[in-house]
């Protein structure tokens, strides 16, 4: 993905209840295609919606680091 196009992309870091618990989901929006490209869902539950969010807002600090690592 060419840095233009890059441009209408957002991720965004949601949390849901499962299981008693809350997981973080990460959603990739291409806004210009106006398409979800990916999500991704924790497999850790967490007690809370706020630790579940910062847990989520870490791995997408993580995974866009390793990102811009291997550019």
């Amino acid at each position: 993905m060419n840095a233009e196009a890059q441009a209408d992309v957002k991720a965004f870091v949601q949390t849901a209840e499962q299981a008693g618990g809350f997981v973080w989901v990460i959603a990739l929006v291409d806004f210009a295609a106006r398409e979800l490209r990916r999500t991704l869902v924790s497999d850790e539950s967490y007690a809370t919606s706020a630790a579940a969010k910062d847990a989520g807002v870490a791995r997408l600090a993580a995974l866009a680091a390793d990102r811009e690592a291997h550019e």
